[in-house]
């Protein structure tokens, strides 16, 4: 049987995240952020439940090498998150100079504190003597691990419990169970990278999974998330996230492609699946999105006051953005009078 994978974009993850196209992921920060947060558009994020995610989908996406790849489990007791953040500021500034967090001069330390806005009620020496004794030995660890991520035993043992659940319940275990030779009517890919334009602007997606079911001509686009809250409050998080942004524009992206083989043109491709797991209550379960295929924007709730728009038509306005020098907001003028009535009658 074909596989998807020779009709995707085989690029290394790398380059992938380098590529210009949109993702979901730059789509949906705008739609929170808005103009006034496109200087930061691109900023890296780097969080403990963000962490716990990737290394969740690290095990079940590419297996145990992958996971030895990307991160190293401590051992031993982790600093708290603010320290953290000031360590990591410092290796990433020092690590080429200092191999020991105490041999960092006294004054960039303070200085990172004040950029970080770390505890400035405290003294100077304070500070100073409070994160050299938390952060000494994971500033040795960051040395080592070199360009992986670190986390705590506990973390890692949450990540274990996660992955278990998620191949053992009843409602996802056959997503994530294994190929074999004896099954030829479905089979599962991993991390499959497309790319399609639209109007002019170009899009990328990385699909976490599509399950293949030859039997019937389907293939069900799936989406991993780990959720910092009971997997039946996931509605709530595919609101709070923009998850409709990114069900919608993989579909596409990944339809288009389907669309240009003649094999895989005959195929449905089902609407998306979001498979949500909480590492406390290790409940894993399935959440379809029904609209996916629809376009335009889109409402919901009693009063119709949740209003979700089309990913092209986030797309083309965030592409304007990043393509021309505004100084205000479209539709903003700084030659004649503003109407306030029709700003908010926009919200």
């Amino acid at each position: 049987m074909k596989k998807l994978f020779d009709i995707s974009w085989q690029v290394e993850e790398d380059e992938y995240r380098k590529d210009p196209a949109l993702s979901y992921s730059t789509l949906a920060r705008y739609e929170r952020t808005g103009f006034n947060g496109l200087s930061s558009l691109f900023d890296h994020l780097e969080t403990p439940s963000l962490s716990f995610g990737s290394a969740v989908d690290s095990i079940i996406t590419g297996g145990e090498e992958e996971f030895k790849e990307r991160f190293v489990v401590a051992t031993g007791k982790m600093p708290e998150e603010s320290v953290m953040k000031i360590v990591k500021f410092l290796y990433n500034t020092y690590n080429k100079v200092y191999d020991n967090l105490l041999l960092i001069p006294i004054s960039d330390v303070i200085a990172a504190t004040e950029i970080l806005k770390y505890r400035l009620n405290w003294k100077d020496t304070t500070r100073v003597k409070n994160i050299r004794e938390q952060g000494e030995e994971y500033y040795k660890l960051l040395i080592l691990s070199k360009d992986k991520s670190i986390i705590d035993i506990d973390t890692y043992n949450d990540v274990r419990a996660s992955v278990r659940a998620l191949k053992e319940s009843e409602a996802t275990k056959d997503f994530f169970a294994l190929n074999t030779p004896f099954n030829q009517n479905s089979y599962r890919e991993y991390q499959l990278k497309f790319k399609h334009s639209h109007n002019g602007v170009n899009y990328r997606c990385m699909a976490d999974l599509l399950y293949v079911n030859h039997s019937n001509k389907t293939v069900y686009p799936i989406d991993l998330k780990t959720s910092g809250h009971p997997e039946w409050d996931f509605p709530e998080s595919f609101i709070t996230w923009s998850y409709s942004i990114q069900a919608r524009l993989y579909w596409r992206i990944i339809r288009a492609n389907m669309d240009k083989d003649p094999f895989w043109k005959e195929y449905n491709l089902a609407d998306y699946r979001f498979i949500v797991v909480n590492r406390h209550t290790l409940t894993p379960l399935v959440w379809e999105f029904e609209d996916t295929t629809i376009t335009g924007t889109l409402q919901y709730g009693k009063n119709k006051q949740i209003v979700l728009r089309d990913p092209y038509e986030i797309g083309e306005e965030l592409n304007e953005y990043l393509q021309h020098n505004y100084k205000v907001p479209m539709g903003i003028s700084t030659l004649e009078d503003n109407s306030i009535v029709k700003c908010l009658n926009n919200l």
